[in-house]
């Protein structure tokens, strides 16, 4: 059986409109000609998508169930299009914001210079909304923070592989008035930080006593998802900062900083897994970026 994909926008339209009249309004057919591409799309199926003895339009079971495939058939039907006619390759990442930041820039460089006519798109948003696009194969290699793998509800969808594994440190100002204590983590703890990160799915992976005692303490103080206005913040403001090692020791500003070692009570490290969907054939030139990105978090 082949689907027809302008008869699976058409039902997407009606689906999210709940409305015959007006998906045909937003797609400009008139009512009979995407009645019909309905009716044709049902007797391909085998089975009724709207229950239509309601003056409202319902979606049935199979239905719902269509509407979640359709999304990523269309997806990915729109992605072979742009490959076949710009003739290259392209890749879709999404990281967090701290992945990009610390660990992707020197790794594009060097597969730019292997891969040059492999196209790369690469963006930033929410963990959940990040899975759900991949889910729907609109895009095909996720960079996040390992800790938010726990978090997952169906980890099984995923080939997940960790490629960075790198230490905390904490970075102040030389004469921070802190490093004139024995700087234990009470003391710690008591000073204003900015944190890069730190959102909800991470502080659920914490484990709820020690992440108690955080949100306690008022921690952090501010919260930017940005490493280098963290930094910044650390050596113009005052307050203490917490940043992967490899990130702080490529950075000039952090020469004139203290930098302190601070294992955290957590265990939390600067730890990166790239992942994928389980079932993808593996992609040479995709496992080449990934090795890239490792490579260079090892090198730093």
């Amino acid at each position: 059986m082949d689907l027809n994909l302008t008869r699976l926008r058409r039902f997407l339209s009606v689906y999210r409109n709940e409305s015959f009249s007006r998906a045909a309004e937003e797609l400009g057919v008139t009512n009979s000609a995407l009645t019909k591409s309905l009716q044709q799309l049902e007797q391909e199926l085998g089975s009724p998508l709207f229950d239509r003895t309601t003056r409202v339009v319902s979606p049935t079971e199979a239905g719902h169930r269509l509407a979640l495939r359709a999304e990523e058939l269309l997806a990915f039907a729109g992605q072979v299009r742009d490959d076949v006619s710009s003739g290259a390759q392209h890749i879709r990442l999404i990281a967090g914001p701290a992945v990009i930041e610390a660990s992707l820039a020197a790794a594009l460089a060097a597969f730019y210079k292997i891969h040059p006519d492999v196209r790369i798109t690469a963006e930033t948003m929410p963990p959940d909304l990040a899975f759900a696009r991949l889910r729907r194969r609109e895009v095909e290699l996720l960079l996040y923070h390992s800790n938010l793998i726990g978090t997952l509800p169906d980890r099984q969808s995923f080939r997940i592989t960790q490629i960075i594994d790198e230490p905390y440190v904490a970075v102040l100002r030389a004469d921070h008035p802190v490093l004139r204590t024995d700087c234990s983590p009470d003391e710690l703890l008591a000073q204003q930080w900015a944190i890069p990160g730190y959102d909800p799915l991470y502080r659920a992976a914490i484990p709820a006593a020690i992440e108690g005692r955080y949100r306690r303490a008022g921690f952090p103080h501010y919260r930017i998802l940005s490493l280098s206005a963290c930094l910044s913040l650390a050596a113009e403001g005052g307050l203490i900062t917490l940043l992967p090692e490899p990130f702080v020791r490529a950075q000039p500003i952090a020469r004139d900083l203290a930098v302190l070692p601070i294992p955290l009570a957590d265990g939390a490290r600067y730890s990166v897994s790239a992942i994928t969907l389980a079932q993808a054939p593996h992609d040479p030139i995709l496992d080449s970026l990934i090795g890239l990105i490792s490579k260079q978090g090892q090198a730093r």
